[in-house]
């Protein structure tokens, strides 16, 4: 259920430090120890989440992750049961046809051809159980970019980008556009003396996983040349493998049903990637609540205003269908 948040702006006060001469101050009061929030321009905030896998990982993403880690260890296995779950005809009339000496060899003689192929210089199981570790890491650690506003008692907080960073992926997605994202809260704001801020409430929503599937898709991109359906189809190569599974034979009994299983072999790479994907973009984290935050402001040119934003904390919990969970958050930035 997708619930509408909206934060309340609540009264702000803001407070300088004791002992600063009107002098030494700006037009805002604000001196070089005690600074107070620039207006001419947004701070560009960067908050890191990090949150605990095996706690909070919803059974959908489970499944997902365990759909990949399947291919990587019994590929034979996967591709047709991941085939016959897609509905592929082609399943009930191997397994009709077939005398049980050779189905029962089936899988096998398909882990040792996939086992041959390699994708820049690696099994393509190995590819399967690292783009695993990878969506795992994604879902569990990562990083929002966002843009902050301080107009005396107006603060706009919107967020901006996901950063993967921190997931091992070297991409960063502009956020915005999908439905039911909710971006931008105004929360109240204190500055006390020395450039202290805290920080009052805010709720976003964000439609995570389908982010955390374009970076999957950018990180396969980025080492193998191609997206994650066509690097599989590339390297397996469902007619070679079809043809060499039709000749296998025991005794006088061969496979055969080459067109069969090439169908099988498609139609599993099909649902391997279009079922991680739908169960990866369903992970939305309904709640992103911070529930208070607070920070030092530095001023590094004497002028009286922030320049930096250090030891941002935020006191933040995650909810992405199970509850809340406190989800551990630091941020920073800079105008």
């Amino acid at each position: 259920m997708r619930t509408a948040l909206v934060a309340s702006l609540l009264t702000i006060s803001l407070s300088l430090g004791c002992g600063t001469s009107g002098d030494d101050a700006n037009e805002d009061g604000g001196t070089p120890e005690n600074p107070v929030p620039a207006k001419t321009s947004p701070y560009q905030l960067q908050t890191r989440i990090d949150f605990t896998v095996e706690a909070v990982l919803p059974p959908q993403i489970a499944s997902a992750v365990a759909t990949l880690r399947t291919f990587s260890t019994n590929p034979g296995k996967a591709l047709f049961d991941l085939a016959e779950q897609q509905g592929v005809p082609a399943v009930g009339i191997i397994r009709d046809v077939l005398p049980a000496v050779l189905e029962d060899k089936l899988e096998g003689w398909i882990n040792d051809e996939v086992a041959k192929v390699k994708i820049n210089g690696k099994p393509i199981m190995t590819y399967a159980g690292e783009l695993a570790m990878l969506a795992e890491f994604a879902l569990s650690e990562f990083a929002v970019d966002s843009e902050m506003s301080i107009l005396g008692p107006e603060v706009t907080h919107r967020l901006a980008a996901i950063d993967l960073t921190p997931a091992g992926i070297d991409f960063k997605l502009p956020i915005g556009g999908l439905a039911g994202d909710i971006l931008t809260q105004q929360p109240s704001i204190e500055v006390v003396e020395g450039g202290f801020m805290s920080f009052g409430e805010q709720h976003f929503g964000l439609n995570y996983g389908e982010y955390a599937w374009q970076g999957l898709e950018h990180a396969s991109t980025s080492l193998f040349g191609a997206d994650i359906r066509t690097t599989l189809g590339n390297a397996i190569n469902c007619p070679a493998l079809a043809n060499a599974i039709a000749s296998k034979c025991v005794l006088n009994a061969c496979v055969g049903h080459a067109t069969e299983i090439k169908a099988i072999c498609n139609g599993g790479l099909d649902a391997l990637v279009d079922i991680t994907h739908d169960r990866i973009a369903a992970f939305r984290l309904e709640v992103f609540h911070f529930a208070s935050g607070t920070a030092q402001l530095v001023d590094d040119d004497a002028d009286g205003y922030g320049d930096r934003i250090i030891d941002g904390v935020w006191d933040a919990e995650l909810n992405i269908g199970l509850g809340l969970r406190h989800a551990p958050a630091s941020f920073s930035g800079s105008r």
